[in-house]
């Protein structure tokens, strides 16, 4: 005879609703811990900001204060970024001081620019081979979207254009390339003297005539002014009363030229000043420009003491380059500029 069994020994069943419990339970516990690994820190990004450096040219302020035009690039291409933490290293004995950013990097897709280019008959021998023409027309060649350019010449020996004191227009602005490139082989000649303050006041009239935005003068010569009828200050005061930065390039390669004035009108409109250039560099300088245009911040040079007038300044600027999601960059360019003599006649 078979004797039941106490009910405390009896297995227990769990009820069906328990079981959905217990792996709700365990369910909730998987994305718990998934949830905990997934909020740890992420990977630091790989991609640089930007790859190198190029400095544009100079923008003197004063004897001891400078300011360098940079452009961040990506191999060839112009990159965007944040510039923080400058650093300066001096290779000129005796010389010290400090940097600091005086700009953001600034990008515009769309160059206006009056290109005026030096016609004299020195231009026979310093630019013998017509290095000037091949450079306008590669920075022509970058012209992208609504971009738009104009081509004059000057030299003292031509009637100037109608409308104009000492230039010839072989182009107004224009985004047809064909147009520029035979404007371009027609203002590269070579006869005359220098007149490079009234070619100033020409480019800038023409850059700014048809209300385009953010116009500026690219202005290229290899000597002096020695025929002009408007002064440095004239030409200043042209390009302040329109707006218009002048990029003033010194044809140069011995470094012998007094440019100071030409450089005091690209300082003192908000562009920017390079000499001790040959003929052979244009390519590369006027590509360099098109990338300034494109996009361009600021550092400022702020000297411990004022050189004395002759002195080469020369040494290295770094600067952070920070873009989001991208590993900052420590970019370092070097540096050269000739300290002139301000203190005469304008």
């Amino acid at each position: 005879m078979s004797h039941p069994q106490p009910a405390s020994s009896l297995p227990v069943r769990p009820s069906r609703r328990s079981a959905l419990r217990s792996w709700g339970a365990l369910l909730g516990l998987s994305a718990l811990l998934a949830s905990c690994a997934s909020t740890g820190t992420p990977p630091a990004p790989t991609t640089p900001t930007a790859t190198g450096m190029q400095l544009n040219g100079t923008r003197v302020l004063g004897p001891s204060q400078v300011q360098f035009g940079v452009t961040p690039l990506n191999g060839t291409q112009t990159a965007t970024g944040t510039l923080s933490n400058p650093a300066v290293t001096f290779t000129t004995a005796g010389v010290s001081g400090t940097v600091s950013v005086c700009g953001q990097v600034s990008v515009q897709n769309t160059v206006t620019a009056a290109v005026t280019l030096d016609a004299t008959g020195s231009m026979s021998s310093t630019d013998p081979d017509g290095k000037r023409r091949a450079a306008a027309k590669a920075f022509v060649a970058r012209m992208t979207g609504d971009s738009q350019a104009a081509v004059l010449s000057f030299e003292a020996s031509s009637a100037p254009s109608a409308g104009l004191i000492g230039s010839r227009l072989h182009q107004d602005l224009t985004s047809d390339q064909t147009a520029l490139n035979r404007a371009i082989d027609n203002a590269t000649y070579a006869s005359g003297t220098t007149n490079f303050y009234d070619a100033v006041v020409d480019a800038v009239k023409v850059a700014s005539r048809a209300g385009r935005p953010s116009p500026i003068v690219l202005a290229l010569t290899d000597g002096i002014d020695n025929r002009s009828s408007h002064s440095p200050d004239d030409a200043i005061a042209a390009a302040k009363a329109a707006g218009v930065p002048v990029y003033a390039i010194g044809l140069d390669a011995t470094g012998t030229l007094d440019f100071t004035q030409m450089e005091r009108i690209a300082s003192e409109t908000g562009g920017l000043f390079r000499s001790n250039i040959a003929a052979g560099d244009l390519d590369a300088y006027f590509s360099q420009l098109y990338n300034a245009f494109t996009a361009q911040g600021c550092l400022e040079l702020n000297l411990a003491a004022a050189p004395a007038p002759g002195t080469t300044v020369a040494g290295t600027l770094s600067v952070d380059v920070t873009d989001y999601g991208k590993a900052t960059s420590r970019l370092s360019v070097p540096f050269s500029y000739a300290v002139r003599d301000t203190s005469g006649p304008n």
